[in-house]
């Protein structure tokens, strides 16, 4: 037997599939408790690893409502399940920095994530990461 893994591409970009599944989560508002299948449990830790450069490609195009709703998932599935600990890694910086960029990030937001998740680096990211990119 042998402990070398295959690579698999698709795990390291995001497509249409990775789309559907982020909107396919539902998120139980009156007690914000995420409702996932273990598949989908699954499925999100795996894209939770992909870097800020290809979540930020990602993100380009998409609607700013459906945006702030993978953030409110990304932000409250660490919180919820284990075997995530993005810290400064988190997808939801860059899918942050895309929409404060556009101008589409809604005032109340910084607040909900501050709010429901422990994750001291949301939503900006690291102090050395910010310094770094202007």
């Amino acid at each position: 037997m042998s402990d070398v893994q295959s690579w698999d591409p698709t795990l390291h970009t995001l497509n249409q599939t990775h789309r559907d599944l982020l909107n396919s989560v539902v998120v139980d508002t009156t007690v914000k408790q995420l409702q996932l299948t273990s598949e989908q449990l699954d499925a999100l830790r795996s894209i939770s690893l992909i870097d800020a450069r290809e979540w930020t490609e990602f993100a380009t195009n998409i609607e700013d409502a459906e945006l702030v709703h993978w953030i409110k998932i990304l932000s409250l599935v660490p919180e919820q399940h284990s075997g995530f600990s993005c810290g400064a890694k988190s997808p939801v910086i860059p899918l942050v920095r895309v929409l404060r960029k556009r101008g589409g990030y809604p005032t109340y937001l910084t607040a909900w994530i501050k709010q429901h998740s422990s994750n001291r680096f949301l939503p900006y990211g690291s102090l050395a990461d910010r310094l770094s990119k202007n």
